[in-house]
């Protein structure tokens, strides 16, 4: 399972983006929001992955 984390977190980025970009687009912020979205996301692997690394 350790190998799969960088690419886990990739994913996780991906789909966060596209549903930030989904959520903005009606309000006029699409590349705002998916930026938004996929920078959170990144953010909280960043935090999870050293923490796990054990597990």
């Amino acid at each position: 399972m350790k190998e799969c984390g960088a690419v886990a977190s990739v994913i996780v980025m991906a789909l966060a983006a596209i549903v930030g970009f989904l959520r903005m687009a009606a309000l006029g912020g699409a590349l705002e929001g998916a930026i938004l979205f996929a920078m959170i996301a990144g953010f909280g692997c960043l935090i999870y992955a050293p923490d796990n690394r054990g597990s």
